[in-house]
């Protein structure tokens, strides 16, 4: 049988490298071209001595995940945050001490009054859930050094754990008593003023007003310069506060610790939006499961749940386990999973998840997986581990942070000390411009214009079922120029059915054919192999016993029936062979997008069976909306050239690659980062799991049914669907936008108060509203506008 060597069907040029038949990419990666005509570049050679020359681990992201590890998770990078980022901005935390496995030594918690078996506590009334659960929820969006403590020696108490605590009017919560409070003392100090009050009882009032905000500040600064022998923000506040009452500006006194506080309490609510936000994640599963046992049920904490209990689930409950629905059937709300929120019906035999909601029939299911191992409990665990992954942006903001605030601490040193000393200068006036550069060297908002974007943008992405796992690949996306798919169950839904079966040898009927194609195929997981199976098993075609078994990668199954040698292979196994098989014929199913299996024995070909995979409904939109993007789009497929091409032409694939081996998928994504730059991987998770982790971003589908596919991807889309890919480069495009933005407009901020400072036009107040509070809620703002991202398609 000859050769075709191009995707043009009516081509008889058994070596044509014509653009218009042939739309392989060159393996040279020297060459400029994409649609090389030479055909020395396409000896697989050259790419063999690039890899061999080339580092390719640096694309490696693959790692090893322990769910049960504890995330100590710190946003922002600068000194006073950077240890254990123990917010104290106005709102304690009152943690117990934890010792081993989250056991609690506050003798007075009561969760050790009773016995825990397995670390779980059935006592309803202990309490002891209640305040261990989230103590690994640790998040900072601020990285200052006054946010962090090394001993955890700080008190804490749970009920005002919470920033803002839900169901208490706002001027019950301590931080806005102590903003209000602050707010009053200020602002009538200023009204004092200007009915020219006595200045001892106006400077007192401002005095009060800065003790009030200033306290927590104070024990923050102290922390910080004892504990950690740093300078950070706090200490400069304080310094600012209290030259400015030994110059006489006590009004600038109170201004800087008044709005410094406000400052802070930004930065903790957005720390606090976040961690709701992963903490509303954590309260989708449900505490409780009503499991089996005999003709009653009984109400079971989840961790007490065993894998292979029966759970039953009524209408209008939360699905409390994963596991698979043994009995009843019922719709389906799958939202807190798949970010997809119309119904999916489940029926026995089908799979259902923890947090999942059950919108109206009964069913009862069997435990699977232990509540740690679910797959919202991956979901939490893998959305708290992804800031360990800074982006490059983020670390280099934290390096320029680093410099920053010695710069202008040098600075402020030199406005006070040389014009006076020099130049003989007034020394009151310089001391104040210098306590201006002072509170302007603070570099919180500087620090929190990238990672309060970012947080922002995982935290979304998880919310419409698309699991990033980075920052890092948060930035990556962007820089993506061309987005690989494999194409059976990635660009085609997956589900192979037998189309056709045709007999080329008169002494064999179409039974026979399927006969020995599905007793060749019986013992195969491939997608093809199953469907000829499933055909065979549906007609009650009888298997042959088989011997000598041997399976070609990527080619086909050869093995004994009897005495007699067959096959059951694809195209690329008998090209350039002896057997006489009309080309029209391959052609004919192949520009129907199907795919042929030859079965034959050594001496003949004997029939043709070709399978048929439907194309998703919406690929070419997907594909559609990358383009205009301006990424390029590549097809990998083990299918003949014809058949592949006219699945690429229905969907709009730019480039397509057929007959490949399993290997092969490595070697091409090589050669496609050589030629256009970055590129992602889109599959399954399983199969291509190599190429996924070798990817720029390893881009998994389906991730909700499978574990290896969460823990292999940089990306996960909980829906065994592609259409979530516009979105995860418009949330790309539009969070590095935001934080440029947000980093753009802090630079550019404190630099101008620094001029305004240095010419004395701004004051010390003014310099902390602006280049602290102002900035800092500007930041924040912005980067809320990340959670509006739609999805292109929708």
């Amino acid at each position: 049988m000859a050769e075709n060597r191009c995707y043009d069907a009516d081509c008889a040029d058994e070596n044509c490298y014509n653009p218009e038949h042939y739309n392989y990419i060159c393996f040279d990666p020297d060459c400029d071209e994409i649609h090389c005509t030479d055909s020395n570049h396409y000896d697989k050679q050259i790419l063999r001595d690039f890899q061999e020359k080339t580092d390719l681990s640096v694309y490696d992201h693959r790692e090893e995940i322990d769910y049960d590890e504890d995330v100590d998770i710190s946003i922002c990078g600068c000194p006073d945050c950077a240890d254990d980022h123990d917010h104290d901005h106005g709102h304690e935390h009152h943690h117990h001490e934890h010792v081993v496995e989250d056991s609690c030594s506050d003798s007075d918690c009561g969760c050790h009054d009773h016995e825990h078996e397995e670390d779980s506590c059935s006592d309803s009334d202990c309490g002891c859930h209640d305040h261990h659960d989230d103590d690994d929820i640790d998040i900072s969006i601020c990285g200052c050094p006054d946010c962090a403590d090394d001993d955890h020696g700080h008190e804490h108490n749970q009920e005002d754990e919470e920033l803002l605590a839900e169901g208490k009017p706002l001027i019950a919560n301590r931080p806005i008593q102590i903003i209000v409070a602050s707010g009053i003392c200020f602002a009538l100090g200023h009204i004092l003023e200007w009915l020219s009050f006595n200045p001892t009882i106006v400077t007192i009032i401002f005095m009060i007003g800065a003790v009030i905000a200033g306290y927590e500040i104070a024990i923050l600064a102290y922390r910080s310069l004892v504990k950690r022998h740093t300078v950070g923000p706090a200490m400069l506040m304080c310094i600012a506060c209290v030259a400015s009452f030994i110059i006489g500006h006590p009004e600038e006194g109170a201004a800087v610790t008044f709005l410094y506080y406000i400052a802070e309490f930004l930065e903790d609510y957005a720390e606090h939006r976040a961690k709701r936000s992963i903490k509303s994640l954590v309260e989708i599963a449900p505490d409780t499961a009503r499991v089996k046992v005999g003709d009653s049920e009984e109400l079971k904490n989840v961790d007490e749940v065993k894998i292979g209990d029966i759970v039953i689930v009524k209408p209008g409950d939360k699905v409390p386990m994963d596991g698979y629905v043994t009995s009843g059937s019922s719709s389906i709300n799958q939202a807190s999973i798949t970010g997809e929120s119309v119904p999916v019906l489940k029926e026995v035999g089908d799979e259902v998840f923890s947090g999942t909601v059950n919108e109206d029939g009964y069913f009862e299911m069997v435990v699977t997986k232990k509540a740690k191992d679910s797959v919202i409990s991956k979901i939490v665990t893998l959305v708290k581990r992804s800031q360990l992954n800074r982006s490059e942006t983020e670390s280099l903001v934290e390096k320029v942070a680093k410099y920053y605030t010695p710069v202008m601490m040098v600075a402020a040193l030199c406005v006070a000390s040389i014009p006076p000393v020099l130049f003989g200068q007034n020394l009151t006036d310089w001391v104040y411009k210098a306590l201006s550069l002072l509170v302007i060297s603070c570099p919180c908002a500087f620090l929190i214009s990238t990672p309060v974007g970012m947080v922002s943008a995982i935290t979304s992405a998880t919310k419409n079922g698309v699991i990033i796992k980075g920052s890092t690949y948060v930035e990556e996306m962007r820089d993506v120029k061309a987005v690989i798919f494999d194409k059976t169950g990635t660009l085609t839904e997956g589900k192979l059915v037998l189309s056709d079966v045709e007999s080329l040898d008169d002494e064999y009927s179409k039974e026979d054919i399927i006969k020995i194609a599905s007793s060749l195929e019986h013992n195969s997981s491939h997608p093809i192999a199953q469907a000829i199976v499933n055909y065979a098993d549906e007609n009650e075609i009888q298997f042959e016993e088989i011997e000598e078994f041997r399976n070609v990668p990527g080619k086909g199954i050869v093995a004994n029936i009897g005495s007699e040698q067959y096959y059951a292979a694809n195209e690329s196994l008998i090209e350039g062979s002896v057997f006489d098989i009309s080309r029209d014929e391959i052609n004919r199913f192949s520009s129907e997008g199907k795919s042929i299996i030859f079965v034959g024995n050594s001496k003949n070909v004997l029939g043709i069976i070709t399978v048929s995979d439907k194309i998703r409904a919406n690929a070419s939109e997907v594909i559609k909306d990358l383009k205009e993007q301006g990424v390029q789009t590549v097809m990998l497929t083990g299918d003949n050239k014809i058949a592949a091409k006219s699945v690429a032409d229905e969907i709009g694939i730019d480039y397509v690659y057929s007959n490949l081996l399993p290997e092969d998928k490595l070697n091409l994504l090589d050669t496609i980062r050589n030629k256009f730059g970055d590129v992602a991987m889109v599959g399954d998770g399983i199969n291509d799991a190599p190429a996924l982790a070798r990817a720029n971003i390893g881009i998994a589908m389906g991730a909700a049914g499978s574990d290896v596919a969460i823990e292999t991807a940089d990306v996960a889309l909980m829906q065994d669907d592609i259409s979530k890919l516009p979105y995860l480069f418009s949330l790309s495009h539009k969070t590095m936008g935001i934080i440029k933005q947000n980093i753009t407009v802090a630079i550019a901020v404190k630099l101008l108060c620094v001029i305004l400072a240095i010419l004395g036009i701004i004051t010390l107040m003014m310099s902390v509203g602006f280049g602290d509070l102002g900035l800092t809620l500007l930041v924040i703002l912005n980067s809320f506008r990340i959670g509006m991202v739609k999805d292109p398609l929708f």
